[in-house]
């Protein structure tokens, strides 16, 4: 088994307890998850660990033995020599890539049609993600972690650092810097709100300090309003730092109570089928219309 099984399986190891124990409670029941949204989580977790992680690191390989050969393993000596730094430097790069590719799915439609169809790849790959149980009950479940198009895990940039890091020898920073910020992330998709009581506590000086904590990391429910249908579904783009919320996208939202609807509406077609979900690419909504060809008029023999 290699580091990147390990690190795949460790976190979808978690996920499946945390969606167990919100089971047994009954926060998956009545129309907050359906018979749907469960396949599709097992369809997007069994495609992740079997294909699309080993693909992708196997195409990095491939194009850096081509391009840089010899680049296997180069930067080893940051790994053994200077491991915290470097680790705090891959995670913080790592999720501003995260955060700028996840902003860019939410953001307004650029002008530029080619800029547009890029885009709507984005939009249309990440829109499973936001799919939640009916339209009225759905809530938001751990299992959603995963859950993207099929296209997802090629199209974000920080996927592909991720796993150059790893091919350039970055192996024990790979290992804690994705562990923590996939369980980080797994956290912020349970259906917890832990972070409510300190917002709401009737001491001030707690109040204060959960609001400049929620300035630097992404609590539970701040990624839960990025899942609610309001005025914070495009905000909270950053799943582990808050920080670029506030400083870069200026996305960050801080509630102090939970959304009062999950998940974005379906079509009749998504409710009904896990493939169409998964493999929709339909782009024609996400573009601008082309502006019809107006034929010159003729000049007049009169």
């Amino acid at each position: 088994m290699t580091v990147n099984d390990l690190i795949a399986l460790s976190i979808v190891a978690f996920v499946l307890v945390t969606a167990v124990i919100e089971w047994l409670s009954g926060r998956s029941a009545n129309g907050a998850r359906t018979a749907n949204d469960w396949k599709m989580a097992g369809l997007t977790v069994a495609v992740m660990v079997a294909v699309q992680r080993p693909l992708l690191l196997l195409t990095i390989g491939l194009v850096l033995t081509q391009l840089i050969p010899g680049s296997a393993n180069s930067l080893a000596w940051l790994d053994n020599e200077y491991f915290w730094p470097t680790l705090v430097v891959f995670f913080c790069l790592e999720e501003l890539i995260h955060g700028a590719g996840h902003y860019f799915a939410h953001c307004r439609r650029p002008r530029q049609r080619w800029a547009q169809a890029i885009q709507a790849v984005f939009k249309l790959s990440h829109r499973p993600h936001h799919m939640s149980g009916d339209d009225d009950r759905g809530q938001l479940n751990v299992i959603q972690t995963f859950t993207n198009g099929w296209l997802w895990w090629f199209i974000m940039p920080n996927y592909w650092f991720q796993l150059i890091c790893l091919y350039l020898g970055l192996t024990e920073v790979f290992l804690w810097g994705t562990a923590i910020k996939g369980l980080w992330s797994a956290h912020t998709h349970a259906n917890w709100n832990y972070d409510l009581y300190f917002h709401n506590h009737r001491w001030a000086w707690v109040r204060k300090a959960m609001w400049a904590l929620a300035h630097v990391f992404t609590f539970p429910t701040q990624h839960h309003h990025h899942h609610g249908r309001g005025r914070n579904s495009a905000r909270n783009v950053c799943g582990s730092l808050a920080l670029y919320d506030w400083l870069i996208f200026d996305t960050l939202a801080i509630e102090t109570e939970r959304p009062k609807v999950y998940g974005w509406r379906q079509s009749e077609r998504e409710r009904n089928s896990v493939l169409y979900r998964y493999f929709n690419l339909d782009l024609g909504k996400y573009l601008t219309p082309a502006a019809p060809q107006v034929r010159p008029a003729k000049a007049s023999t009169e």
